[in-house]
């Protein structure tokens, strides 16, 4: 009997210093009802959230830790090509920052929000690592492409919701445009030997867009910004809906990116520039950069999102997940979220988002008045390579408000 009595008495007080925690503004990107989500801070609440993520298939981490001690730095290609295993050789970042304002009066939220996004891979076929490790054969052409992607824009809008009894609704109005983005971009290469000399040529033609010309993109400022905005952005429309408590929502829906209008973009800018490799000479063109006036559209993808939270003893169990129809695209993950005293945070997570596997673990402290969390993870394309640590991805996320 005493035995229980103590068991119990750990028990409640583990349970007492132990609590769950639901989805938070900070995820807001899936729902933006969850803008209500702040916590502690119930006037008003200032956040600040970047997050990188940048992927390659070559090196672990730990090799490339070990770089920045190492005084020289050599490249076996021969042992690339191996690691490849038949693959293309890869380079993917996905980057963005979110901040967020939001004040909550009588029931009502209001505030601001804005997100910078920035996309970008390159990838060479695996026929050219091994064709630099093997060489080529002597009165054969080998040539092919390296793909290049760029897709960079941002948004901004005005967000308002209301508290009902048992639900919240929340939506943002948005402005948003692309910064430069590519379409189909490749950059040609041909090698060929003939009498035991060498020849090889890249050429590279960009083809990028914007909603700005050449000269603007080297001189933006927050005024340019604001003004192309307005004038060339496109509208759309996030609405989500939460259910339970405000701060605590135990199931949400939400419909993101639906269209007002797309942006108009008004400028094509294309980049030529061949190299070529004769034996031991080189020579190299001159850079150009053409300019010309074009009318195209940019949007974003209309999708829909939901989650739920399943509480499981001290923790919140959530999954969650967002489908985009153009593309078919889906995105889902599974998050365990905890806290220690409404102080300490700490999550683990797995998710598959745009084809990528990221195995993740966060942590945090909350003093209301401020409140700081990261989140690193492990990052690949296959699940079964994902402690291989050839990429990371991080995200922190800074909290003010009351």
């Amino acid at each position: 009997m005493k035995k229980i009595i103590i068991l119990l008495l750990i028990i409640s007080t583990f349970s007492m210093i132990i609590f769950s925690e639901a989805l938070r503004s900070f995820e807001s990107s899936l729902n933006p009802a969850l803008l209500e989500s702040t916590g502690n801070r119930s006037f008003f609440e200032l956040v600040v959230s970047p997050d990188l993520l940048i992927y390659q298939n070559a090196y672990s981490t730990s090799d490339m830790f070990s770089w920045l001690t190492a005084t020289k730095i050599t490249f076996d290609f021969n042992e690339l090509y191996t690691s490849l295993n038949g693959a293309d050789l890869t380079f993917y970042t996905k980057d963005n920052i979110d901040g967020h304002f939001v004040a909550n009066i009588f029931g009502f939220g209001l505030g601001a929000v804005v997100n910078v996004d920035l996309k970008s891979d390159l990838i060479f076929p695996n026929d050219l690592v091994k064709l630099i490790a093997e060489g080529n054969e002597i009165y054969q052409t080998d040539e092919g492409s390296i793909a290049f992607d760029l897709d960079s824009s941002i948004k901004a809008g005005l967000y308002g919701s209301y508290n009902f009894d048992s639900f919240s609704v929340g939506l943002t109005y948005n402005f948003f445009m692309p910064i430069l983005y590519s379409k189909d971009t490749n950059i040609e290469y041909k090698f060929s030997t003939e009498d035991g000399i060498l020849t090889a040529e890249l050429n590279a033609k960009l083809e990028l867009y914007s909603s700005f010309n050449d000269e603007e993109l080297e001189s933006l400022s927050f005024n340019s910004f604001t003004d192309k905005l307005f004038s060339n952005g496109g509208q759309a429309i996030d609405i989500g809906v939460t259910f339970g408590e405000p701060k605590d929502p135990t199931f949400g829906v939400a419909v993101k990116n639906i269209g007002i209008k797309p942006a108009n973009v008004t400028n094509e800018i294309t980049y030529n520039e061949t190299i070529t490799l004769f034996g031991d000479d080189s020579e190299e063109s001159s850079p150009t950069t053409e300019s010309q006036s074009v009318s195209q559209e940019y949007s974003y993808p209309l999708g829909v999102t939901g989650f739920v939270r399943i509480p499981v003893l001290v923790l919140d169990v959530i999954p969650y997940g967002e489908y985009y129809f153009e593309g078919q695209t889906f995105n889902w993950g599974l998050k365990a979220k905890t806290s220690l005293l409404n102080l300490l945070s700490l999550s683990l997570g797995i998710e598959n988002y745009y084809d990528f596997w990221n195995l993740s673990l966060g942590f945090g402290i909350n003093s209301r008045i401020f409140e700081s969390r990261s989140e690193f993870s492990f990052t690949d394309k296959e699940l079964t390579q994902i402690f291989d640590m050839r990429s990371l991805s991080f995200k922190t996320s800074i909290a003010l408000g009351f």
